[in-house]
């Protein structure tokens, strides 16, 4: 594995987190074919969610202490999704799906939904629930206050499990997240199946992510910020253990990606908009060229397992 890697730029969000280098990411420079979709990829492919060959070996892993789905909305684009950085790196703890797909619940009352409705509770709160019976009623009916909003009906707190206390709260086995703009994720949410489980939400964080959504807070995660922040809080409260930055490296490709961002954006200050432009038609070519050139491998590979047929 990687060494790791401690940035000390007052700059850097990511300052102090136990977060394997970069060093294998810098350096690739051009993009290869998926050895799977044969698609154009540079770190890893979004499509078949597999790293690609040349960073494979290198790459962290990550083992997470609960098992997380993640329901994607269909006109969510692959390529500008952060949930496979998930499914890459934690590929034994994490499962996408598209939806109208939606794994299968055996025990909905060992599951979690993240998701800011309107009587969500907090990780923390859910775990006093648990550890106090008599107080859930009391904790469901001070949160409707303190809101001011009224309860879902068909969303249900958990009663707590008699007999436990707050060190034998009870583990949950799935905890479900939607890949989606806000916009679209109420579909998703509103999904028969996705009813009678217990939502929770997060702690206010701030997100890192470049691709902002139009006229919403910077309190609005990117899926994988929401994964990372969810799992420090699940630690925290359920596994209750000291926490080693062992989930940080959930954030490797996300904070990859943020450093480039700040320095594409850094270099392009002060240029004009025709420079700009120039910058981004050769951009553009570039990809032409790889999908050319991409399209030409698939016929040259179909060609050959013809004439296999045909000799055969």
């Amino acid at each position: 594995m990687a060494e790791r890697q401690r940035t000390q730029s007052g700059d850097d969000p990511f300052a102090g987190l136990n977060i394997d280098s970069h060093e294998s990411l810098e350096n690739i420079k051009d993009r290869s074919f998926c050895p799977k979709c044969h698609a154009s990829r540079k770190y890893f492919c979004y499509t078949c969610i597999i790293p690609m060959p040349e960073v494979a070996s290198s790459l962290p892993t990550v083992s997470l202490p609960v098992h997380i789905d993640i329901i994607k909305h269909p006109r969510e684009i692959d390529g500008k999704s952060t949930a496979v950085h998930a499914a890459i790196i934690a590929p034994n703890d994490v499962t996408i799906y598209t939806y109208p797909d939606i794994p299968q619940f055996e025990d909905k009352a060992k599951v979690l939904l993240v998701y800011p409705t309107d009587n969500a509770v907090t990780l923390k709160d859910l775990v006093k629930m648990e550890s106090s019976p008599t107080n859930g009623a009391a904790h469901s009916e001070s949160h409707i206050a303190d809101t001011g909003l009224p309860p879902q009906p068909k969303r249900t707190k958990y009663a707590g499990i008699e007999g436990q206390s707050t060190e034998g709260v009870r583990q949950f086995d799935r905890v479900v997240f939607i890949d989606s703009t806000w916009n679209q994720s109420n579909q998703i949410f509103r999904d028969e199946r996705l009813q009678d489980l217990q939502c929770v939400i997060l702690k206010t964080k701030k997100t890192h992510f470049w691709r902002t959504q139009p006229d919403k807070p910077d309190t609005y995660l990117a899926t994988i910020e929401a994964i990372y922040y969810f799992t420090l809080e699940y630690h925290q409260e359920v596994v209750a253990t000291n926490y080693q930055g062992q989930y940080d490296n959930l954030l490797y490709f996300f904070s990859f990606m943020y450093k480039l961002v700040q320095k594409s954006t850094a270099e392009t200050e002060g240029l004009s908009k025709e420079e700009k432009q120039v910058r981004h038609r050769r951009r553009t070519e570039t990809t032409t060229l790889e999908a050319q050139l991409r399209r030409q491998k698939e016929s040259t590979e179909a060609s050959t397992d013809l004439s296999v047929l045909i000799v055969n």
